[in-house]
């Protein structure tokens, strides 16, 4: 059967060397030994079986790289540009609304002759994972075992600062359990482009759904005013339902399957615009928008999800490039920001979706923070003072 490590932090050891010393400044709660993680890409993850630890591997380490710096040493980027941002944290709601009945572990491989990592990103790597609702295995790779052991204060100040993070993750647990704001519905199947699609959402700070594309949710406007059904396999007649009562009852519904025998084309349907890669359909109360082409860029279709949300959009950041948002719903209504660059020193501005009287910031380095709540339309904006690795505000 599966080991549970929901809500432990966990250090994968390899290599010579006592750790014993570092565990509690770490904020680690188990030790296991390199061997004893099963480690699988994402298209394989459904074929590993559920015995033992069993740990998503996406390749790449999260981090951001610099389209330039300020003086401060955070990333920032031009007004048309963005800095590349290597985030890994969507795997856990895709990989959870394939497979519900698995937790999903995230988990990294170490290069011994590759490059050595900083040594923050062993922290990023946990707060990404935990802040999405799931948990990594922490790998440090030789370099910082290395330097661990042998007392490097540099290595030991980053080692302290996780444990902070760990201790404060663990401490509100509860919140990152929370379910997503459903604004922004994508269905998702196994498929290279599904997973394409969710993880560029999450980047462009969307703030998604992820619902599996064979068991939609049933039609709900207003608090599903967009449906995202591109990237995935022809539905089936069940699914193609499922979607035309969604924009019949009134929301936007985006697909990529095109033609005179596609899916949606059924009676009553009418054009209402046309555009050189997509069209937009009547029907019923809503729309049916239609790109001509699959998805060829996933950052530009998440951007074009967000419009149709408009003023409902579910998250919203400015001055903090490199950060994503996430919008929850439910006792604690939240935003969980993970910065990727650099720490932000001056002010960040957050918006979330809905109308708030109040708000709290909490971050592992500092006190719990009141902040000042300003209505915007239909949502609600915060200033926070900076934002460091990672950080979440509450509203009432």
């Amino acid at each position: 059967m599966a080991v549970d490590l929901a809500g432990k932090v966990v250090l994968r050891w390899d290599g010579a060397g006592d750790c014993a010393p570092l565990l509690e400044a770490g904020g680690i709660d188990a030790v296991i030994p390199g061997d004893a993680v099963r480690l699988c890409a994402r298209e394989e993850f459904g074929r590993a079986g559920s015995v033992g630890i069993v740990a998503v591997n996406p390749g790449a380490w999260p981090g951001a790289q610099a389209a330039g710096r300020a003086v401060d040493g955070a990333i920032v980027a031009g007004a048309t540009s963005q800095p590349w941002v290597t985030a890994n944290g969507y795997l856990i709601p895709y990989l959870r609304a394939l497979f519900p009945d698995r937790p999903v572990l995230m988990g990294y491989a170490p290069e011994p002759t590759g490059p050595a990592l900083p040594f923050s990103t062993l922290e990023l790597a946990l707060a990404e994972a935990w802040t999405a609702g799931g948990n990594c295995v922490l790998s440090p790779d030789q370099a910082y075992r290395e330097a661990l052991l042998r007392g490097d204060a540099t290595a030991l100040a980053a080692w302290s600062r996780m444990g902070q993070t760990a201790r404060w993750l663990k401490q509100h647990r509860s919140l990152f359990l929370q379910p997503p704001l459903p604004t922004i519905t994508v269905l998702a199947d196994s498929g290279d482009a599904s997973a394409e699609i969710a993880s560029l959402m999450f980047r462009q700070n969307a703030s998604p759904d992820l619902v599996p594309a064979g068991n939609p949710p049933s039609p709900d406007p207003l608090n599903r005013p967009v449906v995202a059904a591109a990237g995935i396999a022809p539905p089936s007649a069940a699914l193609r339902r499922a979607l035309l009562a969604h924009a019949r009852a009134g929301a936007a519904v985006l697909t990529d399957a095109y033609g005179p025998a596609a899916w949606w084309r059924t009676m009553g349907i009418k054009l209402a615009r046309a555009f050189e890669d997509r069209e937009f359909y009547a029907v019923g109360s809503g729309r049916i928008v239609a790109y001509k082409q699959p998805i060829a860029d996933p950052g530009d279709f998440a951007l074009d999800a967000i419009d149709l949300a408009g003023a409902r959009r579910p998250a919203r950041l400015w001055n903090c490039s490199a950060g994503i948002a996430i919008a929850t719903r439910g006792a604690h209504p939240a935003l969980h920001l993970v910065n990727y660059g650099g720490p932000v020193r001056g002010r960040v501005l957050a918006r979330r979706s809905g109308v708030f009287r109040a708000a709290t910031l909490l971050r592992p380095e500092e006190p719990d923070l009141p902040l000042p709540t300003y209505r915007r339309g239909a949502g609600t904006e915060v200033v926070l003072p900076g934002l460091n690795r990672v950080a979440v505000v509450v509203f009432e």
